[in-house]
């Protein structure tokens, strides 16, 4: 079995996370407070085991069956961005 890498960004999944910067990634571990003030963007990755990964497009499969793929991963991990009101990220 080999993994893959699904990225969900409000209603797309793909196998890039290609519109926000590593820059603006938020640490998790950063007060809660502070970041409730701010517009955040949140992206789910998902590592999901499939026999074969190098066949695998995102393009031959609907919403739905890449939403059900995503819901057997073994690994779940949130992304979470800083937005600002000029829709830069930002730090």
């Amino acid at each position: 079995m080999n993994s893959i890498r699904l990225y969900k960004f409000k209603d797309s999944i793909s196998r890039k996370m290609h519109f926000l910067g590593k820059e603006s990634n938020l640490d998790i571990l950063d007060d809660p407070i502070h970041s409730a003030f701010l517009d955040v963007e949140i992206i789910t990755e998902y590592v999901i085991s499939i026999p074969n990964a190098n066949d695998f497009t995102c393009k031959d499969l609907s919403y739905k069956e890449l939403l059900h793929l995503c819901s057997s991963a073994k690994e779940t991990i949130e992304h979470y961005f800083i937005k600002n009101n000029n829709n830069y990220d930002m730090v």
